[in-house]
């Protein structure tokens, strides 16, 4: 037994071997929380908007910790604001401040959207997508420009389940002032109101009630309405039992210019009527549409051949399919990587062997690549027709002496 020569070893292939596994296991656990942390903090104002708009500084985030220094924040609590992003933009010289309120649920979107409606400074404007509302502002007022942001904006704004309220579509249209109509959900934002401020403790929004207002035009005046919607028609009838025994109170001048009446679960109240026949024409046209409420204290109480999709669990569902389709397809791209990345290293540490091996002469010589020993008997077991001498008679071959 002859021991062979040691072959250098230049690479220990089991060390190469667990490095290329803890460098895929990080890469993996990066690539999960990289998209956990994108579907959880979704950046809504980027550095650039479009071709046009240039961020000047880093975007400011008002999360639900910090709402109550915003104004009307009670008021902003009840329709759901989750957190609100603002940054600063320049189009050239031209300077314009964007905000984006996030809420939780579509029709809280909508109306925040509503409730701001009439009270934002001439240089702002608002628009509102899915339970989205942003608002641009400027010093100089220009539609088109606020329009071009809030397109530019509107492909992040993803998300969001529910749909708008059905309560503000049966305001009638007849001598309705534009863009009056608001959706109230709670009494901070009726105690907003001017004109409905003092119903803000007479209508139970405990009970589950929704409201909206909207102004009409009466002659040379302004009538101001309101229905309030009841889950239940034992609540509706208290309710208008509240409301009646509210304007009850009031002086008899404005109790004759005033409209209470009831239709199913509607209570509707109409205010400042200058014209008398007008007011009831518009306020008849207002019809209530039955609804199937079930009672319970938990969604699984409704049959589930009448459950309606939670949003919440919609848009988690959504949520959950979306991060992980994200984290198995960078994880594709990160095998994919390593198997290109060690298919490089392994062919380039072949070369560089070969390379290695001919500069010292050794590449005729057998090598198994590993520098290990190799037991070789077979210059004891097997026949070397160069080495044995025949004789001319026929005589038994000899081997001769190494």
């Amino acid at each position: 037994m002859r021991r062979r020569r040691n072959i250098p070893k230049y690479m220990d292939v089991t060390l190469l071997e667990r490095r290329v596994f803890c460098f895929l296991f990080f890469l993996l656990l990066l690539t999960a929380q990289g998209a956990r942390a994108q579907s959880n903090d979704r950046e809504l104002l980027p550095d650039h908007l479009g071709q046009r708009w240039r961020a000047v500084g880093p975007a400011r985030v008002v999360d639900g910790q910090r709402l109550s220094s915003l104004p009307d924040a009670s008021a902003l609590r009840e329709y759901g604001l989750q957190r609100v992003v603002s940054r600063v933009y320049v189009d050239g010289k031209v300077e314009s401040s964007v905000e984006v309120f996030e809420l939780n649920l579509i029709p809280g979107a909508y109306g925040l959207f509503t409730f701001n409606r009439g009270q934002l400074p001439p240089n702002s404007r608002e628009f509102y997508h899915g339970r989205y509302v942003v608002r641009v502002s400027r010093r100089e007022i220009d539609a088109d420009s606020d329009r071009q942001i809030f397109e530019a904006i509107k492909p992040d704004l993803i998300g969001g389940e529910g749909e708008l309220p059905a309560l503000p579509l049966h305001l009638p249209e007849t001598d309705k002032i534009a863009e009056s109509e608001k959706y109230i959900a709670g009494p901070a934002a009726l105690a907003r109101l001017e004109k409905f401020s003092d119903l803000k403790d007479v209508v139970g929004f405990g009970a589950g009630a929704e409201v909206t207002t909207a102004d009409y035009r009466s002659g040379g005046g302004q009538m101001n309405l309101i229905i309030v919607e009841y889950y239940a028609p034992q609540s509706a009838a208290d309710g208008e039992a509240r409301i009646r025994d509210h304007y009850n109170a009031l002086p008899q001048n404005e109790k004759d210019r005033l409209i209470l009446k009831r239709a199913g679960n509607y209570v509707i109240a109409m205010l400042n009527v200058q014209d008398m026949p007008a007011a009831q024409n518009i306020v008849s046209q207002i019809k209530y549409q039955k609804k199937i409420y079930w009672a319970g204290r938990k969604f699984t109480d409704i049959p589930l051949a009448y459950r309606p999709p939670d949003p919440l669990v919609v848009e988690d569902f959504n949520q959950t399919v979306k991060t992980l389709v994200r984290s198995f397809y960078l994880m594709g791209i990160a095998i994919l990587s390593a198997l290109l990345l060690g298919f490089a290293a392994g062919f380039s540490l072949f070369q560089w062997k070969r390379y290695r091996r001919r500069k010292l002469g050794l590449d005729d010589m057998f090598s198994d690549a590993g520098g290990s020993l190799r037991l070789n008997l077979d210059d004891y077991l097997l026949p070397d027709n160069r080495q044995i001498n025949r004789s001319s008679e026929g005589g038994k071959p000899t081997r001769s002496s190494q």
